[in-house]
């Protein structure tokens, strides 16, 4: 995010030192080009014509960069007197600048005499009160005032962009720390059930919570993960619940189109699969059904679960839970495009989740 605030921020550099080259150097230019062109008869300037253009240039530009950089700012502040007393010196001090440039060019030998040096030294003693024209420097200042006015706004909009992204980044990170504690809650009641059964399952149940402990502790903190691994993860936490609630549940994964590059985010799905096993298959007789597909066709990603519903509900039953809650606003913040379908029947309750996938080269 830093980098791209210096990149932004350098962008902005350029367009400002191109701006001025543009108006204070490659304009006049071109004007004194069509002036020989139109006017002279097809002549084109000579090289001294465009050494005293850039010279005269240069000096020009110093004026208006003291009032972009020092005066425009006041402007931006709404602190109007100050900024009208400052133009109004600006103006003086334009004056001023104009003779010193037409002195100073006078004194330039590398400059042909007869026609650039005889002229900036007379310019340089004229008796005039005004060495510029009013409407001229108007223009002049309400482009560079222009331009202020672009820089202002687009780095305000780099900074709104920052903000945001800093504040999806916390609110993500908030609903990650939250979705660890409940699945570690969930996974030692389901070793805690087995223990006090004396089941034999205890220890490759034990064994496989290890091995997604484990892909939590390297994945969690990621913005994105490899969607086969998420599906490794997700396939064995379901042989976990599989192993946990016995034979007589129906237990069904399928997984098809599955790419290596495609990339999700870590622990985006599991709420889901976790709340169908949790109202999907009774604990007291472990029986009921949960069925799986996961598809992937080019990046567009399906995932639909239906569980059975149990005949007796429980108040506990019509509450989605935290982990539900949380899956909800991830997809908003990361996927705010997505499809997320719920249906239910007598006998089953089905989600069906349609994402757009990116993919790494």
């Amino acid at each position: 995010m830093q980098k791209f605030f210096s990149f932004s921020k350098f962008r902005l550099t350029r367009i400002e030192i191109w701006f001025f080259i543009t108006i204070f150097l490659i304009f006049p230019i071109i004007t004194d080009f069509e002036y020989h062109v139109y006017e002279k008869t097809g002549l084109s300037p000579t090289l001294n014509m465009l050494l005293e253009r850039l010279v005269y240039g240069v000096l020009g530009m110093i004026p208006y960069l003291v009032y972009y950089k020092l005066i425009i700012p006041f402007l931006f502040e709404k602190r109007y007197l100050i900024y009208t007393a400052l133009v109004c010196l600006f103006l003086v001090f334009l004056n001023f600048s104009i003779h010193l440039d037409h002195w100073l060019v006078s004194k330039l030998m590398f400059l042909p005499y007869e026609t650039v040096l005889s002229a900036a030294k007379w310019f340089s003693f004229k008796p005039v009160l005004f060495q510029f024209s009013i409407v001229f420097v108007f223009r002049e200042l309400l482009m560079v005032t222009a331009l202020a006015y672009f820089v202002r706004s687009s780095t305000q909009e780099q900074q709104m962009h920052t903000m945001r992204q800093r504040q999806l980044e916390s609110e993500l990170n908030y609903l990650k720390v939250q979705l660890q504690p409940h699945f570690f809650f969930n996974t030692l009641n389901n070793i805690y059930a087995l223990a006090l059964q004396k089941s034999d399952q205890t220890a490759p149940l034990i064994a496989k919570h290890a091995e997604m402990m484990r892909y939590i502790l390297y994945y969690s903190k990621k913005e994105t993960v490899s969607l086969s691994h998420e599906i490794n993860f997700l396939r064995n936490y379901t042989e976990v619940e599989t192993l946990r609630h016995g034979v007589k549940s129906e237990v069904s994964f399928n997984v098809q189109g599955i790419q290596e590059s495609a990339l999700i985010e870590p622990f985006l799905l599991l709420p889901f699969i976790e709340n169908a096993f949790k109202h999907g298959i009774r604990e007291e007789t472990g029986m009921g059904f949960v069925r799986i597909v996961i598809c992937l066709a080019e990046n567009d990603f399906t995932m639909e679960v239906v569980n059975s519903k149990p005949e007796v509900r429980t108040n506990g039953n019509d509450d989605k839970g935290i982990g539900i809650q949380n899956a909800v606003g991830r997809l908003n913040l990361l996927y705010p495009k997505h499809q997320l379908v719920t249906n239910e029947t007598d006998r089953a309750y089905e989600v069906s989740l349609n994402l757009t996938l990116a993919k790494h080269d």
